[in-house]
């Protein structure tokens, strides 16, 4: 599916570092559209982040400060559930990734 709404990054150096296979699936998998964004502050020392969650499963995450692309995640089920109000995740997004979690695309 064309990526319509994710901007291309200057990458962190802890993205720069991840590797490849995991990359690889989630081209493979397809980052989709953003369904669902929230900025994120675990008072990290180099600020907030802002995550976007598509509708292929995939969470992408950047600084909110530069803009740098953190890293790229591959959605666990109760992962999600902390992005949407309410704890409520459209079904079908749980269920793809109830099912990358069984295929073990979380460990990559």
């Amino acid at each position: 599916m064309k990526n319509n709404n994710l901007r291309r990054a200057v990458l962190t150096a802890h993205y720069a570092e991840e590797r490849s296979t995991k990359e690889q699936l989630i081209r493979k998998i397809g980052e989709g559209y953003v369904v669902c964004t929230c900025k994120v502050d675990r008072h990290h020392k180099n600020g907030p982040e802002i995550h976007k969650v598509t509708n292929t499963g995939i969470i992408v995450i950047y600084n909110e400060r530069t803009g740098k692309l953190v890293t790229k995640l591959i959605a666990r089920p109760n992962q999600l559930k902390r992005y949407f109000a309410n704890g409520y995740v459209p079904s079908y997004l749980f269920r793809l990734a109830r099912e990358h979690q069984r295929r073990g695309y979380n460990n990559l």
